[in-house]
């Protein structure tokens, strides 16, 4: 088999690529840190041009910057690879060291979301040079992911459409589970709702108040009543509202995190939770709706599962297992890769557990695993 000299060279180069994903690691990359997305940043574009890539940074203002490192640059088109550089994790949320080397894992914050999944795209990149791989791949890294990229905004996805012009399919290196490969993901649409009413003390003045707390909680239960298992969820994860025991507030606010299928869900959503809102629970509370970000879904159609069967069948024929096909609740950027015309797919990054908490791992020898799954598919894509 062609692919099998870059799938040697992965394992020459794993060592390496392991210190690389715990140097990475050891940067604590909230997505609002753009000071420390910067310095990580500088540390991967100084490695990246070692390795013999090419690497063009691409400032931006409120976020990290971005970065784009590639391969031939002047060939013919033959994919793009995708990963985040930000992570969901406050300063300190893993101890005072944030990365513990265990024998088959590593511990850290974004071990497997998402910068596992620099580390195998970079691996799989660097061993397709070195055995004289001749397309051109171009691997796309943003700092704003987790917070569906609302730091970046139209710059951003600018970047996206800009940058996967002419490739014939994209492969983000997002979070795996257990061999999975995820064909779909949901979009997500954030809200924030407000609520006026009126104040007064719980004792003396219970009868003639306007609790927004209560207004807060019947609109809750209302919308998280409207969820389906693998339709619209809404979730309701922060309520803001109250002083003191005894004095009924006059205002109180909540967010919604709403995920959807498709886009037409998207449509019924948005209008769902207008109806909510605009309806009153408790006499004399209003409230108002703000939009805080919005992330189309990455749906599942033809060309989806026929670049996963191509994934899988290069999988099986180089001993490298069976993989799952799966659609996720969780958004990613492959929604703005499909957007652009491009198909894409999602997952192709290190198997782990536990991401967004203090227990996120990545199983270490999957990272040389889906690095060669990458590599072998790159050289057989290049047959066709």
């Amino acid at each position: 088999m062609l692919a099998q000299r870059p799938v040697a060279l992965v394992e020459k180069c794993f060592d390496r690529y392991v210190e690389f994903l715990c140097r990475l690691c050891s940067f604590e990359t909230k997505a609002y840190y753009k000071d420390e997305i910067d310095r990580m940043v500088d540390y991967i574009a100084e490695f990246a041009r070692g390795e013999g890539f090419t690497v063009t940074r691409i400032p931006f203002e409120n976020c990290g910057d971005f970065l784009t490192i590639e391969i031939n640059e002047n060939a013919e088109k033959g994919g793009v690879l995708l990963a985040h550089m930000d992570t969901v994790h406050e300063k300190g949320a893993f101890g005072d060291t944030p990365v513990t080397v265990h024998a088959d894992r590593i511990v850290g914050p974004g071990t497997i979301d998402c910068k596992g999944g620099i580390a195998v795209a970079m691996l799989a990149m660097k061993a397709l040079l070195d055995s004289g791989y001749d397309r051109h791949l171009r691997l796309l890294l943003t700092s704003d992911e987790e917070i569906s990229n609302k730091l970046g905004g139209a710059k951003e996805r600018a970047f996206f459409s800009e940058k996967v012009v002419g490739f014939p399919w994209a492969l983000n290196c997002e979070v795996a589970e257990n061999n999975e490969v995820v064909i779909s993901r949901k979009g997500i649409i954030k809200y924030r709702v407000d609520i006026r009413g009126v104040s007064g003390h719980s004792g003396i003045h219970y009868f003639s108040c306007s609790n927004p707390v209560l207004e807060a909680a019947k609109k809750i239960v209302d919308l998280q009543n409207k969820s389906e298992e693998g339709g619209i969820t809404y979730s309701c994860n922060i309520v803001n509202g109250g002083v003191l025991e005894n004095i009924i507030p006059d205002t109180c606010s909540f967010s919604v995190d709403i995920r959807v299928p498709t886009q037409e869900h998207m449509r019924i959503a948005q209008e769902e939770i207008r109806k909510t809102v605009e309806k009153s629970f408790v006499s004399g509370t209003s409230a108002t709706l703000t939009k805080l970000s919005e992330r189309p879904p990455m749906e599942k159609n033809d060309r989806t599962q026929e670049l996963f069967n191509r994934l899988q069948s290069v999988s099986q024929a180089y001993g490298l297992g069976e993989l799952t096909a799966v659609e996720s609740g969780g958004g990613s950027d492959s929604c703005y890769t499909q957007q652009a015309g491009v198909t894409s797919i999602c997952g192709l990054g290190p198997c782990g557990e536990f991401c967004h908490t203090n227990r996120e791992y990545v199983l270490t020898e999957t990272i040389a695993r889906r690095a060669k799954l990458l590599a072998a598919f790159f050289v057989e894509e290049g047959k066709q």
